[in-house]
């Protein structure tokens, strides 16, 4: 059975929010996320729709590896989404384990031939979506650990969501049984995205700031908020 941390990506979701299964409205989250509301006002280039935008203006280089990186993680998100539904289900934790291994395997001969691939290949979107798979590749953790430099040149090079960057940094801490660091791992199952003690909290927003992202306090409102609609097949709002 997968792990709870491993089988919950993420949000991703938020991901693909910032940005993910995005609330129900945008009046909603500003109601009730005012401090992500205000934050999305001063970053609105880092949001999923101006991604998609600029993703629009390019003539990808790939456009068959975009469509074989959205396939996959399409089945990583389905398989998900139906073993959280069902999370007793061992058949069902059983096809994202299956799902998790073939990405593995594919992503390995990946790197191997081309390496991950960049915007100019895939899109803002399709190196958002190959982070997914590699956040899920926790059978793996050299394979994470291989990717964790390339997946911070996409980041410095606008290509990759803060928030992506930090999720892998976070993932791969936790399963090395040390301190997160941005504070973005949980435990799915849970329901719920709770809040560090003070303490952790004042570190965690201090890491956070370095990548440009919202206090922990806004991101955790705003999880807590779409929480139950995630999407992952959008970029996550920035966060």
């Amino acid at each position: 059975m997968p792990g709870i941390l491993h089988a919950a990506i993420f949000l991703a979701a938020g991901c693909l929010a910032a940005s993910g299964a995005a609330p129900t409205s945008a009046t909603e989250t500003d109601v009730k996320c005012p401090g992500a509301a205000a934050w999305d006002e001063t970053h609105k280039n880092l949001l999923p729709e101006a991604m998609l935008k600029r993703d629009a203006q390019r003539s990808l280089t790939r456009p068959e590896l975009l469509a074989e990186i959205r396939q996959r993680a399409d089945r990583d998100q389905q398989t998900r989404q139906q073993w959280l539904a069902h999370p007793s289900d061992h058949s069902l934790g059983d096809a994202v384990n299956r799902a998790d291994r073939d990405n593995i395997a594919w992503l390995r001969e990946l790197m191997k031939t081309t390496g991950l691939p960049t915007a100019a290949e895939v899109g803002e979107l399709g190196v958002h979506l190959t982070f997914i798979l590699i956040q899920h590749a926790g059978f793996d953790p050299e394979l994470q650990q291989k990717a964790l430099p390339i997946l911070t040149k996409r980041y410095e090079a606008g290509e990759l969501p803060a928030t992506d960057l930090a999720r892998l940094v976070d993932r791969i801490l936790v399963k090395q049984k040390k301190p997160q660091r941005f504070g973005t791992q949980f435990d799915w199952l849970s329901g719920k995205f709770p809040l560090p003690d003070a303490s952790r909290a004042a570190e965690i927003d201090a890491n956070r700031r370095q990548l440009g992202l919202m206090p922990i306090a806004d991101y955790a409102c705003r999880m807590n908020n779409w929480f139950h609609a995630p999407r992952w097949d959008q970029p996550p709002p920035a966060g």
